[in-house]
């Protein structure tokens, strides 16, 4: 090692990386192969945040000496500050590889697997870590986690007894043994896990602890009442009635049509007999919610509920109303749904999708949900929003709605491709774009997806027609003006298990503008609405070679841009011309009366 390069590691090291670069960089004018000079100044790059050059130094520093470990862990962790975390993965896992021995590599390759949605591949090096320190308590619980989040709940369950046996008093150990309990349809474990760190009454349980013992004793009292023929005959719901969510929406709206049909029904929420808000004032939900907690003997447990979230209740036959936005589930989707009795999907994608992955095709229904004008809908009056150029939004011709969290299976970096492509600044046209839920944050994520639009069309904003960005957090009211303001509704979706926004402005009357591809397929059709044809290929990030950790390995579906573009520039110049309507049609074909029934048809047979 040059002189200088120690010189350089010494000023480092006290704090002067200023002077430290200085002199790093004027080895490498002289030196360009030094090793060490190289390690040096990509760490004090990524100190300064000067992250492109940092992993240039170290790109070409791994390049000379493939076997310098410093070198690759540094150039990883500059790679997962860019997002570039598949390529930090593949630097990782050959520091593995150079060092076998050392259980630090396989910790940090194992996180950053789980963080990419890979947990089959974070728990296969997390038990090499395990195998290298097997009495590492924390090690083996970073192992259980991965195990769960990839459905594996009886290894995991395993393993957690293992560390607590040995570690009582190991607090994340017992919260994930009682939570994988549930999953197990085990509430009298998961009970005894909890108390033996409490008081026997739980009094001195708080939070996630307090919610978990709560669940696993209400589990235990309508497992008790399943086998009392005194107590009437019902159907018990869970789902998250007090989360604003599409399964939260679901879930009210079946509970509302199955009380019209006479059903009885016990309520239960995600964390368990908490109080649940009617989305919307309703005579019958209101009295749903004054009088569905009372005991009944329930012939099934209806979860509408991702398949990770369902807790099966023990002699009561479990059944999943779920769904998926790709052609085919995550294996954690189908280890939990293989355990279950019965799972119910809206659409003939999702039945495909479960299919795909191997699920039993006898264990499996389709029921659509119902759709129905929101009741904040009526008498919803447009907002007073300026657009961008200073023109009022209601006085543009054609204004065009999305309402999207900011997800990469929302492809809003596809919409605003097409947007610049197709529209011209002359355009009598506005996209009024909602994304997410507020935050300072969000605003200049969606900046910054704006400008990776405009490079990857050439286009600026300027050229197109104007876009209104709209990240503020509204509330009903609010969100119901915004419907009100549109003429059209425009997805470029890559999958939808089924979409409220596009149903919901389809029955308000506004013109929809929707891929040809999952759930859009099941109410949807070329008379109603305009279909973009679609391929299939990798589920990645917005210019990313990343997966979106959802989809981790899964494909899901690629809207043609040109043919969006196309589909679209007709609308915005010819709207007249172009008229479809949807109103009738979704409200005609898809009652809540006629999902009720459905689905009390699907269950028929299930349970007592």
């Amino acid at each position: 090692m040059r002189q200088d390069t120690v010189r350089a590691i010494e000023q480092y090291r006290s704090g002067r990386r200023d002077e430290a670069l200085v002199l790093v960089e004027q080895v490498l004018r002289e030196s360009p192969g030094d090793c060490s000079a190289l390690n040096l100044a990509g760490a004090i790059l990524f100190e300064l945040g000067r992250l492109d050059e940092a992993e240039e130094r170290l790109v070409r520093l791994v390049g000379l000496d493939p076997a310098f470990l410093q070198g690759r862990i540094n150039l990883a962790v500059v790679q997962q500050a860019k997002g570039a975390r598949t390529q930090a993965a593949a630097q990782f896992r050959m520091v593995t590889v150079l060092m076998p021995e050392r259980p630090e590599a396989y910790d940090r390759l194992g996180s950053l697997l789980h963080g990419l949605g890979d947990y089959a591949g974070a728990a296969r090096h997390l038990r090499r870590t395990v195998r290298l320190v097997p009495d590492d308590s924390d090690r083996r619980v970073m192992l259980a986690v991965s195990l769960i989040s990839n459905g594996a709940h009886a290894e995991a369950a395993e393993i957690l007894a293992g560390v607590l046996a040995g570690r009582p008093d190991h607090a994340d150990a017992r919260s994930n043994l009682a939570k994988v309990s549930l999953s197990l349809g085990r509430p009298d474990l998961a009970e005894e896990m909890l108390v033996e760190a409490a008081p026997p009454d739980g009094a001195g349980l708080t939070g996630e602890a307090a919610d978990l013992l709560a669940r696993a004793r209400l589990y235990r009292r309508i497992a008790e009442n399943a086998r009392r023929p005194q107590c009437p005959d019902g159907l018990l719901v869970r789902a998250p009635f007090s989360v604003l969510s599409g399964y939260g929406d679901f879930a009210q709206h079946f509970v509302r049509s199955l009380m019209e049909c006479g059903q009885p029904l016990q309520l239960a929420g995600l964390t368990g007999e908490e109080s649940w808000r009617p989305a919307f004032a309703d005579p019958i939900l209101q009295a749903a919610a004054r009088r569905l907690g009372g005991p009944l003997r329930p012939r099934l447990a209806l979860s509408v509920l991702t398949p990770p979230l369902v807790e099966p209740i023990p002699g009561v036959p479990t059944v999943n109303y779920t769904m998926f936005e790709g052609p085919r589930i995550p294996e954690a989707f189908a280890a939990c749904n293989r355990a279950h009795d019965l799972v119910i999907v809206p659409t003939d994608s999702s039945r495909l999708a479960w299919i795909a992955a191997g699920h039993p095709e006898d264990r499996i229904r389709v029921c659509p949900p119902g759709i129905a004008l929101n009741p904040a809908d009526a008498g919803a009056s447009p907002p007073t929003v300026m657009g961008p150029r200073g023109r009022s939004v209601m006085d543009y011709r054609v204004r065009v709605l999305n309402i999207s969290d900011f997800v990469a299976r929302k492809n809003l970096d596809g919409l605003l491709r097409v947007w610049l492509r197709a529209t011209r600044a002359d355009d009598d046209a506005i996209l009024i774009l909602k994304v997410g839920k507020g935050g300072a944050f969000l605003a200049g994520e969606v900046r910054r997806l704006v400008e990776q639009g405009m490079h990857a069309t050439g286009r600026r904003l300027e050229e197109a027609a104007p876009i209104a960005l709209l990240t503020d957090r509204y509330d009903e009211q609010g969100i119901a003006g915004l419907y009100a303001m549109a003429t059209h509704y425009f997805s470029l979706s890559h999958g939808e298990g089924w979409d409220l926004p596009i149903t919901r402005a389809g029955c308000l009357g506004a013109g929809l503008i929707a891929p040809r591809h999952s759930a859009y397929t099941a109410y949807l059709n070329d008379e109603v609405a305009h279909l973009i044809p679609c391929g299939i290929g990798p589920a990645l990030m917005p210019y990313s070679s990343d997966y979106y950790p959802a989809f981790h390995g899964l494909d899901w579906w690629h809207p043609d841009e040109d043919a969006a573009a196309e589909i679209l520039s007709r609308v915005v110049r010819d709207p007249e011309g172009e008229r479809r309507d949807a109103s009738r049609h979704l409200r005609d074909n898809f009652t809540w009366d006629a999902a009720a029934r459905r689905l009390l048809d699907a269950l028929d047979g299930v349970g007592r």
